[in-house]
């Protein structure tokens, strides 16, 4: 036991604790929308007032109702909605959503680079990481920058708030984003498998660990990162040559989000922080040397510290770094004085293997710039959020059409 424990407090951040507190993902929560144009993956960022207490997906954007039970199915539909839609080497398609949780009240969040945070939240270059590339890995070990990536960063925000939240895609109005037309796929749902948009998010505690090796407190106060990915025409172009990094993503996609690790198989999750000025901002000794350590060099995420969503048309991944060990998260804490100074560079893919499925490619990253939570941070109270959808759900199944 000792041992176990021991082990576990010396291993780096990546090495996680395991999860026992999550107040939102334990949420039962059975109502979801019954109007024909109300869709369970409904969002809200900057919905307008107007939109009531329900949230639209825009015409243009939905489509024909799915029947089923399965979790991930997938059928295909063509321009006027007749199922085997294939245009030319696409196919367009819908999965059913695997969290159906009803929204009852809007989360005041930016939904796109806005003027206020473009300077802080913004693109990053895909050159800037170094992933694997064939052939023969496993005994090369040879790394080359990225490729292009799949998606393209179209949305960024932080909110703060008293507790994790998670499926923020479930408060994301995808109507409000303002894509590229010459660069971002403009049609479709799930694309030759792999779905038009993709969510990534960082939940990150704003607390001092917790030194306990029995009861380790794993939510509570912090702030949480969005990335906002649209599926680009590069990405699009890869599906139709079904390049390696496709394929991976396709059948990272194809698993219920909630296979077990092993199920998975050898295709996880993979990131990489970077931090840019590292040498410039004066950190102490100890923390210069342990992030030099792991400075841009990819980690795996598994079950234990991620959750994984899948809605109509998007994939949505939450790394949960409130379970990381200890020795990570005092090194989180303490880089909280000199956030405002740091520049980092995320990146996000799913691991490459074989030789088949080299060169390893971005599926999409970001730049976070001298960002401050207390400052930047869109305040949520999840806590009185919360209460309100228990009680939708309840007046859901109770038939009551205007719950109080």
């Amino acid at each position: 036991m000792g041992s176990i424990s021991m082990t576990r407090m010396i291993m780096p951040s990546c090495y996680p604790k395991k999860n026992f507190h999550l107040q939102d993902s334990k949420m039962d929560v059975n109502g979801v929308f019954n109007d024909e144009n109300d869709t369970p993956f409904s969002s809200v960022w900057t919905a307008s007032e107007s939109e009531g207490s329900r949230f639209h997906t825009p015409p243009e954007m939905r489509t024909p109702e799915i029947k089923g039970k399965g979790k991930g199915e997938i059928k295909s539909y063509g321009s006027e909605g007749e199922e085997g839609g294939i245009h030319g080497d696409v196919v367009y398609s819908s999965w059913h959503p695997t969290d159906k949780k009803r929204v009852v009240k809007p989360i005041a969040v930016h939904g796109k680079i806005s003027d206020v945070t473009q300077t802080k939240l913004s693109e990053s270059d895909p050159k800037r990481f170094k992933l694997r590339i064939g052939p023969d890995y496993p005994s090369n070990r040879r790394k080359a920058p990225s490729p292009p990536a799949l998606y393209n960063l179209r949305a960024v925000d932080m909110i703060t708030s008293n507790h994790k939240i998670t499926h923020i895609a479930r408060f994301f109005d995808r109507s409000k984003i303002e894509l590229n037309e010459e660069e971002d796929a403009m049609e479709g749902e799930i694309i030759n498998g792999i779905p038009r948009y993709f969510i990534v998010t960082y939940m990150l505690p704003s607390y001092a660990p917790s030194m306990s090796l029995f009861k380790p407190v794993t939510d509570g106060h912090g702030f949480t990162v969005i990335f906002f990915f649209v599926l680009s025409k590069r990405g699009l172009e890869a599906s139709i040559q079904k390049t390696g990094a496709y394929r991976v993503l396709r059948r990272f996609c194809a698993r219920d989000p909630d296979v077990s690790d092993k199920q998975r198989g050898p295709n996880l999750w993979k990131n990489v922080v970077s931090v840019a000025n590292l040498k410039d901002v004066g950190l102490s000794f100890y923390l210069m040397k342990y992030i030099n350590g792991y400075n841009a060099k990819p980690w795996l995420s598994r079950n234990a510290d991620m959750f994984k969503f899948k809605g109509k048309d998007y994939y949505e991944v939450d790394l949960d770094i409130h379970v990381y060990n200890y020795l990570g998260l005092n090194v989180i804490y303490r880089l909280k004085p000199y956030l405002s100074k740091l520049v980092f560079d995320v990146g996000f893919t799913v691991q490459s293997e074989k030789d088949d499925e080299m060169p390893e490619t971005l599926l999409g990253c970001g730049r976070l710039t001298h960002i401050n939570y207390e400052k930047d941070c869109t305040v949520v109270n999840w806590d009185e959020y919360d209460e309100k959808e228990r009680a939708a759900a309840a007046a859901d199944a109770n038939g009551d059409a205007n719950p109080k």
